[in-house]
This record gives C-alpha cells, sequence and structure tokens, in this order.
C-alpha cells in the first residue's frame, strides 16, 4: 500500500523513496496569506509584502498530507519535524517552481515517519528555498500509551522573554484548514481514534506563532530554521510564544501552552538581514 491516486484523481502519489512529485508552480497570494494570517490574529505589516517562510513551507506539508491519505487511508497524521532553509526572503505573488521527493519511510513505535525533501526554484533558475518535511503516519491499530516512551530530552536551561500569547480556537483552527484532508484537525472524533483530547492546530498554523515575533523583531533575509513539534496543540489552547538571544539575535524559539509545557521550538541559524 505504497501507491495510490490523489484525492481529486489529478496525480498519482508514491510513498517509494525516490519518487518525484510532478513540478508545479507555486506562490504565496497576498489574499491567502492575509486570510491565513488572520486565523493566527497576525496584521498584514508584521509581513508586508514578503512571504511568511511557513506558509512558504505549507504546499509540502499539504501534498504529504495527501499523499498519506491516498496511499495509507485511515492512518492518522502529524508533522513532527520541518526543516526551512530561506536563500532571499520570497516576494508575495512570486511564482516559483516547486520540486519535490520522497526521501523514504522509517519505522516509528506508533507506526511510520515519512520524509521528504523540496526545493523552490526562482525565474532565474536559482533555488531560493528548501523544505525538509518529516511527518508520523499513526497506525490505526496503535493503542494510546502502548508504545515504549522515548528518553526524554535533556533541558536546556534559558533565559526566555515572553514575545506574545496567542488564544487558540475551533473556529480559527478550522478556517486555517480550509481546503485541506487531514480531519485530525476538524474532526472531534477523528482526532480522538487517534488519542487526542481534541483537535489539533496544523504545523504550519503553529509555526506562524513562531515566526512572527522573529519578523516583528527583524527583516531576516536569510535563515535555517530547525521547527520541532513536540506534542499536540489543541484548538482551544492558549500558547505564549518565548524566545531566547544570541549575538543580538533570536537563536531560539519555543511556543509553551497553559502547563507550562513545549507544544513546539524553533532553533534559528545563520540568520542575516
Amino acid at each position: 500500500m505504497t501507491s495510490n491516486t490523489s484525492l481529486d484523481g489529478s496525480a498519482d502519489y508514491s510513498l517509494e523513496a525516490g519518487f518525484a512529485y510532478p513540478e508545479q508552480s507555486v506562490r504565496v497570494e497576498r489574499a491567502e496569506q492575509k486570510r491565513l494570517h488572520a486565523c493566527c490574529e497576525i496584521e498584514p505589516e508584521v509581513f508586508g509584502d514578503v512571504a511568511d517562510p511557513g506558509l512558504v513551507g505549507r504546499r509540502p506539508t499539504v501534498m504529504v498530507a495527501e499523499t498519506i491519505a491516498a496511499c495509507m487511508p485511515g492512518w492518522g497524521q502529524v508533522l513532527t519535524v520541518h526543516r526551512l532553509t530561506q536563500m532571499r526572503p520570497i516576494k508575495l505573488d512570486e511564482t516559483l517552481t516547486l520540486n519535490g521527493r520522497v526521501d523514504g519511510l522509517t519505522p516509528h513505535p506508533r507506526g511510520q515517519v515519512l520524509k521528504t525533501s523540496w526545493r523552490y526554484i526562482d525565474a532565474e533558475g536559482d533555488v531560493v528555498f528548501e523544505v525538509q518535511p518529516e511527518g508520523l503516519i499513526i497506525d490505526p491499530n496503535y493503542t494510546p500509551g502502548s508504545a515504549e516512551r522515548p528518553e526524554k530530552p535533556v533541558v536546556v536551561e534559558r533565559a526566555y522573554e515572553n514575545a506574545l500569547v496567542k488564544t487558540c480556537t475551533p473556529e480559527a483552527t478550522m478556517a486555517y484548514c480550509e481546503g485541506t484532508h487531514n480531519p485530525i484537525h476538524f474532526d472531534p472524533v477523528h482526532a480522538r481514534e487517534f488519542g487526542f483530547r481534541a483537535p489539533i492546530l496544523a504545523g504550519t498554523h503553529t509555526m506562524s506563532f513562531l515566526m512572527e515575533p522573529l519578523y516583528r523583531r527583524y527583516s531576516p533575509r536569510t535563515f535555517t530554521l530547525a521547527l520541532g513539534f513536540k506534542r499536540p496543540a489543541f484548538w482551544d489552547d492558549v500558547l505564549t510564544v518565548q524566545a531566547t538571544s544570541a549575538e543580538g539575535y533570536f537563536d531560539y524559539l519555543r511556543a509553551v501552552n497553559a502547563d507550562n509545557k513545549c507544544v513546539a521550538d524553533c532553533r534559528i541559524e545563520n540568520l542575516r538581514e
């Protein structure tokens, strides 16, 4: 069960390592960024004419979700890691060519981890953005609590500053996921079937929360971001985004819930304005 037809019947998908997605043109439209940012309570002037890198990298996550839904129907899916490398800012409404490939599947106690790689190429033929998402595909036969718990990571002591607070709502969560095909974000019954007490935010939704203070503080031109999704951010959570700095720039961002548990974090390298 590694290949099938996309949900709209327009393309064949495969989970085989080396599978290449059809080349496509993509862009972050100004109106769409405004709509999605409204779901995140982000004012348009925070990013101005520049595309939110979380939204630049959103198309691969949607494609991966469609691939999993087509090839492994009935399995759950959660974005766990998202690596972004920006060589230059992407302008709103700028058309880029997107190439993607499947790197492979690896076993996980709850199912499998799907790794893919994506490159964005501009009109001059230059690679200007790269994305490497990893998604957990949850076996429908998995019983919550049955898998071995991984070792707890070493906690690094950091001097956090609170950057902003976000109140999540079901209405905003569903609006953000409009037109996508992962019911774990908008169907309470489906979410409970995979061990979640309620629907969870899309990874890129939480990512925009983390990007907001970065763009409020700086006008970043290049960077490498390693985003990790540590635990579910539910559609009724209140999240606080916190930051630490090194050499005058943010080097680490995280979002914590009301229990002060990290739901997502972002390590920042090679930031240049």
